[in-house]
Parts: C-alpha cells; structure tokens; sequence
C-alpha cells in the first residue's frame, strides 16, 4: 500500500481516538441522575405519609406495635384482680357498647405493646385470648399486680385499669411519648389532673426500677399507689377537666347507671 495512504490512516485514527476521548471526558462530568429509591422502612427514600394511597395509611394505622416498632420491649398490664365490692358485680363483666369493659381495655392496649397480660387473682371464667398473670401477693390491692408483673417480666409495664369504658388511643400515645422524654431518675410516667393534682396511678408506665420502691413500701404497710413512688420520681401530664371523661372509671354502682345513660 501507498505510504501516504497509510500515513492518512495513521492520522485519521489518532483524530478518531483523540475525539473519543474528548466524549468520554465531557459525559464524565455531566451530571448523573439518581435513581429514585423505592419505598420501605429501611429505605431513606421512603415517601412521606402523606403521599401514601388510602389504603396504605388506613393499613399503617391498623398495624400492632410491633409491626410499628413502637411500645417494642413494654408488657400491657389490664388490672382485673379486684373484688369489685364497692360496685357489687363482676366489673370485668360489665358490657358498654357490645362488649365487656375487660375486652375494650385489653384490645386497646393491645394496639400499642408487644403483649398484653391480664392480672387477676384467678383465671378468668370466660374463654379470653389474653395471657393471666396471677396475682402472687396477700390481697394489697393494684400494688400486688404491679409487682408480680414487674418481678416476672422485669421489663416497662403499662398498666391500665380494666373499667375505664372512655379511654383513647390518644392517651395512651401521649403517655408513651412522655416516658420517652421523662428524666432518667424516673421511675413511673403518669397523668396528673391540673386542679386538684390526682394521679392516675392505674393510667401508668411502671419502669423495672420502681420496683424496689413498691416492695419497700409494701413491706412497711404501705398500699396506696400515690404513696409508694415519690413525687420526684415521678414524671407527670397534665390533663384537664376537658379531658376528664378519658379517665372516668366504673366503681360504684351510680358509677354504672351513669354509664349505662349515656
């Protein structure tokens, strides 16, 4: 072949090359798109609630908490050990709305921790899909309960009494989120009534620290929630006389024609 020929060949490549590499350099900087992550719970890029279909936030609010992750490592405590001899009927018996107050209050709580117990003095005689835990103190009232629970599961108890036929989701959210911010001394999460500073010691998150402070005072004869756990020690809401009726409870028998009027 004609040496020329060969040499416009050679000079025709090295352009060639030379522009390959000009391309190759421009799409290096041009800028890249990011493929859009898809959603999950382990994914950054996860949507924000309120882009999500109806039918994916009706089934987010119907998750149980561990599902949510929330309320992960906290027992339920329903408190349906007592007598009821101030009312004079079984109260875990006492039907609102289709159902009994023992049912209402357990599937509540049941919505918002890994596992819910019932505390009883026996076993319930109706068939019930909830653990019993018996209660293994001499007759001290909701104490006893409390302090088999914690002594058994050694885990943050939310304790609930069985015969509060108004309370909401939203309270026991609001106390939850509370103990997630309460100083670390501690040991209970609770309401308190802002006019005459009652304290819902039956509406409660019981840390495994407060056990101690139960036993000792138990030991000196001492029963009442109010007293065994120090003010100090305490970490309160407040709720108002608007927000009562959550926390009205059936102990009387005017208690249950009032309910039963309504």
């Amino acid at each position: 072949m004609d040496s020329r020929l060969r040499g416009n060949d050679s000079e025709a490549n090295a352009k060639i090359e030379h522009f390959s590499l000009q391309a190759k350099s421009v799409t290096s900087l041009a800028p890249t798109r990011a493929r859009p992550q898809r959603s999950g719970p382990d994914r950054p890029g996860m949507r924000p609630h309120w882009c999500m279909p109806v039918n994916q936030k009706y089934r987010a609010l119907c998750l149980t908490a561990a599902d949510r992750d929330t309320g992960k490592n906290m027992i339920g405590l329903v408190l349906a050990g007592g007598k009821s001899s101030r009312l004079g009927q079984d109260k875990t018996r006492v039907v609102h709305e289709g159902q009994t107050l023992l049912t209402r209050t357990a599937t509540l709580l049941q919505r918002h921790v890994d596992q819910v117990y019932l505390s009883c003095r026996h076993a319930p005689a109706a068939d019930i899909p909830w653990p019993v835990i018996t209660d293994e103190t001499e007759r001290i009232g909701p104490a006893g309960g409390i302090i088999t629970a914690l002594r058994k599961f050694k885990e943050p108890t939310f304790v609930l009494a069985c015969d509060l036929p108004f309370m909401e989701g939203s309270i026991i959210d609001r106390l939850m989120e509370a103990r997630e911010n309460r100083p670390q001394n501690c040991v209970l999460t609770t309401w308190q009534l802002k006019d005459s500073g009652f304290i819902e010691n039956l509406v409660a998150i019981y840390e495994p620290q407060s056990l101690p402070l139960l036993e000792e005072g138990v030991a000196r004869g001492i029963f009442k929630l109010s007293r065994l756990i120090p003010a100090e020690l305490r970490h309160t809401l407040i709720y108002t006389e608007d927000e009562r009726r959550h926390f009205f409870n059936v102990n009387y028998p005017a208690d249950l024609e009032q309910l039963q009027g309504l």
